[in-house]
């Protein structure tokens, strides 16, 4: 064999171990920080980029654990998070697809005598709208919504991401090479209102730009995720008015580590893992986790 193909096949392999031991590594120092950005609705935008080939419809499956930020023992939102996610996506032209996420939620509480909570949470629903602007350049269009379909401790908002709300999804990514940047806003439609109790959460903003490089069938990418909440959530009760929640317009930063493996032509399979750069204690949102790890694999269809 050429020494030129055996030099190279080393130097992928050992990449693909670096890489692993990387993600490994990064896994273990997650647990002991605040994960922020795993089940935010904004973080869909640009969560999945467009590149220059015709797009396929596909089926998702994706499976995610996490824990509150919560490290008080002995008190009722000390939980362990289990989603699994179905999602599918259809490409209607080379340009066009739209996509959509059902999560399913089970919510293990620490305490001993406290039931586990399961059961749908917020779907997804997002149009895509891609347009080639070069050799290896496109620019996506991106818009929806986050839909209010949870049926699980709905009244729990420092669990999830405006539990409870409708919120409209805007973005775009663009795409260069192995270079990504996008931009999104989640803006809500909108409160949570039942007997009285109210929630209604701010507007938030998020920029992201990632590296994305391909070695034979495993891609491995990384990317910087940061979410402004633009303007503070509110909570109000029938005994107290609505009243701004302090510190929760919020500035998070985050980093995403993942690899993805080509199995066949059509099927795909990979793992993200989730951590901070920065420490944040408000926690109204539900986007606070001590870590995350999602798992998940895509089957694309010839339709």
């Amino acid at each position: 064999m050429d020494i030129f193909v055996i030099t190279k096949i080393k130097y992928l392999d050992m990449n693909k171990i670096i890489t692993s031991l990387s993600l490994v590594f990064i896994f273990f120092c997650s647990t002991v920080l605040y994960s922020q950005c795993s089940d935010a609705g904004v973080c869909i935008i640009g969560d999945k980029h467009h590149k220059s080939e015709v797009p396929r419809s596909s089926l998702s499956f994706a499976y995610s654990v996490g824990q509150s930020g919560n490290t008080v023992a002995g008190t009722d939102d000390n939980i362990t998070f289990h989603t699994f996610k179905f999602g599918g996506n259809l490409a209607f032209s080379k340009a066009f697809s739209v996509s959509a996420v059902i999560p399913v939620v089970s919510m293990i509480y620490q305490l001993p005598l406290k039931p586990s909570k399961n059961g749908l949470a917020d779907a997804t629903v997002l149009a895509n709208y891609n347009i080639p602007t070069g050799k290896l350049k496109n620019i996506s269009f991106m818009g929806g919504f986050k839909l209010a379909t949870s049926s699980v401790e709905k009244n729990k908002f420092d669990f999830f991401n405006g539990q409870g709300t409708n919120d409209l999804l805007l973005g775009v990514d663009y795409n260069y090479s192995f270079l990504n940047v996008s931009a999104g806003m989640q803006i809500p439609l909108t409160k949570y209102d039942n007997e009285g109790v109210t929630f209604k959460r701010g507007t938030d903003l998020l920029i992201r730009a990632g590296y994305q490089r391909k070695a034979d069938d495993l891609i491995v990418k990384f990317e910087m995720l940061g979410i402004k909440r633009l303007n503070k959530s509110e909570f109000g009760t029938p005994y107290v008015p609505a009243y701004q929640i302090e510190k929760s317009d919020f500035f998070q930063l985050n980093i995403m580590g993942g690899l993805m493996y080509y199995f066949t032509n059509d099927f795909i399979a990979g793992l993200n893992l989730y951590f901070p750069m920065l420490k944040r204690d408000e926690n109204s949102d539900g986007t606070k986790r001590t870590f995350t790890v999602s798992a998940g694999f895509s089957y694309l269809l010839n339709i």
